[in-house]
This record gives C-alpha cells, sequence and structure tokens, in this order.
C-alpha cells in the first residue's frame, strides 16, 4: 500500500469518526430535550397539584374557624365577640342568611345563588347552606342558627372581602347566634 493510500484511509477514517460523533451529539441533545420537556410538564403538574391542596386546606381552615366561632358562642347568653376570619384570597364577597326568617328579595342584588337557595329553602333544618361565597364555595357551608341583628334591617348580611378576610360581630343568645357588621372604628 502506498503511504498516499494510507493517508487516505485515514482521512476517511477520521471523517467518518467526526460524522458518528456529530450524530451522537445530535442523539444526546434529543435525548436531553425530552429529558427536560418531561420535567416541566411533570413539574409543572406536581406543583399544580400542590397549590390546589393548600388552597382546599385553606378554605377548609376557613371553613371549620367560621362553624366553630358560631357554635362556640351560641349558648353563652349575652356574650358577645368581634370575630376576624380569614377566607382565600379568592373570595370577594360572604353572604349569611337567617333561613327561619321570611325570604328576603333584596339579597337577589347581591348574591343570586344564595338567593335561589333561599327562596327554595323552607327552614335552617331543610337547608345544605346559609353561608355564601362569591364566587361559589368549594364545599358548602351552614353554620349554627343564627339571626341577623335588627339593626341591619335585613335577614341577611352580605360582606365585601379584602384579601379574603372580614370581621363579624357575634352575640350569644342561648339557641342562636346573632350577627352583626362589625361597626367601622371597631377592631378585635
Amino acid at each position: 500500500m502506498s503511504r498516499n493510500s494510507f493517508s487516505h484511509k485515514k482521512k476517511f477514517a477520521q471523517k467518518n469518526k467526526k460524522q458518528a460523533m456529530a450524530i451522537g451529539q445530535v442523539f444526546i441533545f434529543i435525548v436531553a430535550a425530552l429529558t427536560f420537556a418531561l420535567i416541566m410538564i411533570f413539574g409543572y403538574r406536581t406543583i399544580a397539584q400542590f397549590m390546589h391542596s393548600g388552597e382546599e386546606v385553606q378554605f377548609v381552615q376557613f371553613k371549620t374557624d367560621l362553624e366553630s366561632a358560631v357554635k362556640k358562642i351560641y349558648s353563652e347568653y349575652g356574650s358577645a365577640r368581634i370575630e376576624k376570619f380569614y377566607a382565600p384570597a379568592n373570595y370577594k364577597q360572604i353572604c349569611f342568611l337567617d333561613l327561619d326568617a321570611p325570604y328576603d328579595e333584596g339579597l337577589c342584588a347581591f348574591d343570586s345563588i344564595a338567593c335561589d337557595a333561599w327562596q327554595s329553602t323552607e327552614n335552617y333544618e331543610k337547608a345544605q347552606a346559609n353561608v355564601f361565597l362569591q364566587p361559589l364555595g368549594t364545599k358548602e357551608i351552614k353554620v349554627y342558627k343564627i339571626k341577623i341583628a335588627p339593626e341591619e334591617n335585613a335577614n341577611f348580611i352580605c360582606l365585601n372581602l379584602q384579601n379574603g378576610m372580614f370581621s363579624l360581630y357575634l352575640e350569644g343568645k342561648g339557641d342562636h347566634t346573632q350577627i352583626s357588621r362589625v361597626a367601622l372604628g371597631v377592631s378585635s
């Protein structure tokens, strides 16, 4: 074999090695891109599930705190408290209904779902809920029997929430809890 022929074969072999390396690099790049895409997709899903679970826990905690506060004070006749509650921040309004009082059409201007529920319910015992959130909550809320304070001039109270926060004046009446808005300037 001539030296020129050997040199030519060597160059050809090196050229094939470089092409093989380039194909190998492309393959590695494709595998890396697919791995990155899968990690991003599954990571996003996992983070979204964690966030949803966190919101669900926050809602259940709020619901429990509200139900407990109303139930705790009802039997303490004459006791009164201002309670601060923290609903998840995505809720903008909360309405409380006295379902044993006559239906009050004024509610329809604030919350049509609560209005429909009240109109179709005979009384507290037969109701599924007496507290309504906007947007609609993930679970129904039914606190112990409530009456709306006479100074509210309605059989319901709707409050706008500020980052999910609101306060209520709760008064124990022995067989129910009377609720009203907290006067401006009064804090808990």
